[in-house]
């Protein structure tokens, strides 16, 4: 990964948050039906987890120097 280009790293750090996001919202698909609730705190989770996961993608893409568009 040290040599990728800036477009394969962009696209590995969207998978990442993609998978993120995607994980829980696919557990709650599955699951059923819920009231709100019981969605509150996942979601409160959700926002938190999205929000770390990108602050720590854009350090790394500041630690090595690109810009972000």
């Amino acid at each position: 990964m040290a040599h990728a280009p800036q477009q394969a790293r962009r696209r590995r750090a969207l998978a990442l948050v993609g998978g993120v996001v995607a994980a829980p919202l696919a557990a709650l698909a599955f699951t059923g039906t819920a009231q709100a609730a019981e969605l509150t705190p996942v979601a409160e989770y959700l926002d938190e987890t999205v929000a770390d996961t990108d602050a720590q993608v854009g350090a790394v893409v500041d630690a090595l120097g690109f810009e972000a568009e």
